[in-house]
C-alpha cells in the first residue's frame, strides 16, 4: 500500500511540474526562440557597432566576419567585469542576436550549465553562470537555446586587455 502512495505522489508531482512547464512555455511563441538571422530587423547590427565604436571603415566592417581562420561568420562577444545580465540581454536584442528577451531569459534559465562560473560570473536563474573576462563566438544564426549554451558553457578566457575586433556592447 505504501508503494502505491509513494508512486501516486510521484505521479502528482510530475503532472504538476508538466503543467507548470507548459504554462510558462505556452506563453512564449515558438517563433521567439528561433534564430533571428542576419536579415532580422533590429535597431542596429554588429557592423554598425564596429563602425561607430571602433571607427572601422564600412567596407571593413562588412568583411570582419569572414576574416581569419575559422571565423565562419561569427563574431567575438567580449564580456567585461562591467557587464551585467540585463544590459547583455538588452544589447543582444538591440543588435539582432535574439528575437525576444523573455524567451532568451527562459532559454538561459533552462539550459544546463556544465561550466562552473568564476567568482565574478553573471548569475542566471538559480544555478547558471556566464563568465566575464571572457569572449564567446556568436552569430545571428544561433537560436535562443544555442546562444544560451554558448554563454553558459563555452567561454574563452582573455589573458590580457587587448581586444582587437571584439563586440563589446
Amino acid at each position: 500500500m505504501r508503494k502505491w502512495m509513494v508512486f501516486g505522489g510521484f505521479l502528482i508531482v510530475a503532472f504538476l511540474a508538466f503543467i507548470t512547464f507548459n504554462r510558462v512555455t505556452s506563453k512564449l511563441p515558438d517563433q521567439s526562440f528561433k534564430a533571428p538571422g542576419k536579415d532580422f530587423v533590429s535597431a542596429k547590427k554588429v557592423e554598425d557597432y564596429f563602425i561607430e565604436k571602433l571607427r572601422m571603415p564600412p567596407e571593413e566592417a562588412k568583411t570582419i566576419r569572414t576574416r581569419g581562420k575559422g571565423n565562419d561568420g561569427k563574431i567575438s562577444l567580449r564580456l567585461t567585469d562591467k557587464t551585467n545580465l540585463e544590459a547583455l540581454i538588452s544589447n543582444l536584442h538591440y543588435y539582432g542576436f535574439i528575437r525576444d528577451e523573455k524567451a532568451f531569459i527562459y532559454a538561459l534559465e533552462n539550459t544546463k550549465d556544465t561550466n562552473v562560473g568564476k567568482a565574478n560570473a553573471l548569475k542566471v536563474g538559480k544555478s547558471g553562470t556566464i563568465d566575464v573576462g571572457a569572449y564567446y563566438k556568436i552569430t545571428e544564426d544561433m537560436d535562443a537555446w544555442q546562444l544560451a549554451d554558448e554563454l553558459l558553457n563555452k567561454p574563452t578566457y582573455i589573458a590580457y586587455d587587448e581586444y582587437g575586433y571584439m563586440f563589446m556592447p
